[in-house]
């Protein structure tokens, strides 16, 4: 496959909408050749971004150590909202719950709680209760 990671092409090119048929074949052309650049950014990790006059292919970068403990934390707050908060927050759905449903609710709790503190934080891949459950 084709490394496009170089690739750029002036804008002027792909929007020409003019009556000039050389011109407009030019940003027939170029728009096909984008969309496949688009297709390899896609699988690569690579975007499309509009750099002066010009469409660029750039490389994605990979989110910071604070902005991946952010994403984490995130998903772990959502995951206590769903699957904790539902039966926790309810006192009388909690009442009804057999003793060994609410030690299993609140094991999983006590699981997200500690995520942050794990060594290995950041390359945590946090379960979901159905996923934590089967181990």
């Amino acid at each position: 496959m084709t490394d496009y990671s170089n690739w750029k092409i002036k804008n002027s090119i792909i929007n020409y909408s003019g009556e000039d048929q050389a011109k407009k074949a030019a940003a027939q052309a170029a728009q096909a050749e984008y969309t496949l650049v688009a297709a390899w950014c896609n699988e690569n990790g690579y975007t499309i971004e509009e750099q002066n006059e010009n469409y660029v292919v750039i490389k994605i970068p990979q989110p910071s150590a604070a902005e991946k403990a952010a994403g984490l934390r995130a998903t772990r707050n959502a995951y206590l909202i769903k699957y904790v908060d539902p039966y926790v927050c309810n006192p009388l759905r909690w009442a009804d719950m057999a003793e060994a449903q609410k030690q299993e609710i609140e094991d999983y709790r006590q699981y997200l709680l500690d995520i942050p503190q794990q060594d290995d934080f950041l390359q945590t891949n946090i379960k979901t209760f159905e996923e934590w459950k089967r181990g």
